[in-house]
């Protein structure tokens, strides 16, 4: 298995990953004709979900995102192959960080963060691209492939570009052996959880969402303030990111006021530019347990 990982890795995916940008996005190209037209990759699970998320949106008006959605999809995934090769410079340079000052004003303080954000645009390029030019040391909290010689590439690539990845079962630890306030955990917001029972329940475009509860529960425990990082395509290939405070004294904070926060901003996100999330995903296939709450309300948009 190993063998056959590493001719993959080394005779298919670097090469691929090595190739000109513009020769990789004419490929993207290619690759959108063929899972959107051809393939037809999980067209009604986004359908579904465009539709459920914006009811007051004609069928028309949705199947326009949905054609964006998947060339913006496909050049995504080109990205994240194409940065198993960028140098730091070459990320830096495509995706820029606006106001590093916010989170770096934490650290002056002598305090760690938690950073939210979700499956939104070239996520993978953010992720090799957060560390600079903030002070923390930036762990990225995961969930691990099934495959271990892929993992372990994966794990050594964002490694290399300054981030710390660590696996979710490995959190607790983590946090309890450091607490000096120097590190800037990354917990994705829009992932469904595994347990439903232990999850927040909110109203996420318009509908009833289980939500992690993971970054709040660690926030308050430790005081550790919570921001949010938003994503903006400038142009294809490029991207600038932005962070938003959330809460900064998280011990003052009642029983999921934090996960409300960072999910209304998501929410507000998505709505603006639907273009950029993850409408692939089977986000909705949680059931609500019975009697559970659902927080908040629907917000038509």
């Amino acid at each position: 298995m190993k063998i056959f990982s590493a001719l993959f890795y080394y005779g298919i995916v670097i090469p691929f990953s090595s190739l000109p940008s513009r020769v990789l996005y004419l490929i993207s190209d290619l690759v959108f004709i063929l899972i959107y037209h051809i393939v037809r990759y999980r067209r009604k699970v986004v359908m579904q979900n465009l539709q459920n998320s914006f009811p007051t949106h004609s069928k028309k008006e949705n199947q326009v995102i949905a054609r964006k959605f998947y060339r913006q999809f496909c050049d995504t995934l080109i990205e994240g192959i194409k940065g198993l090769t960028m140098s730091r410079e070459d990320i830096h340079s495509r995706m820029f960080n606006r106001n590093p000052e916010l989170i770096n004003n934490y650290f002056d303080q002598g305090k760690s963060v938690i950073i939210t954000t979700g499956h939104y645009y070239s996520w993978e390029w953010w992720f090799l691209g957060i560390d600079t030019p903030v002070k923390h040391k930036i762990v990225l909290i995961y969930k691990e492939l099934s495959n271990r010689y892929l993992e372990n590439k994966l794990k050594h690539i964002r490694s290399s570009f300054g981030v710390l990845p660590l696996p979710f079962q490995e959190v607790r630890t983590f946090f309890k052996d450091r607490e000096n306030g120097s590190y800037g955990y990354v917990f994705g917001s829009d992932q469904a959880p595994h347990n439903a029972k232990k999850a927040y329940w909110t109203w996420f475009l318009n509908q009833e969402t289980p939500v992690a509860f993971g970054a709040e529960k660690f926030a308050v425990e430790k005081d550790i303030p919570v921001v949010f990082c938003r994503i903006y395509k400038i142009r294809r290939g490029y991207y600038e990111f932005e962070y938003v405070d959330i809460e900064s004294n998280p011990t003052a904070t009642q029983y999921g006021d934090i996960t409300a926060k960072y999910t209304a901003i998501l929410e507000e996100t998505i709505a603006k530019d639907p273009v950029g999330w993850l409408w692939t995903h089977k986000r909705w296939k949680r059931e609500k347990p019975e009697g559970m709450k659902v927080h908040g309300k629907p917000n038509l948009v």
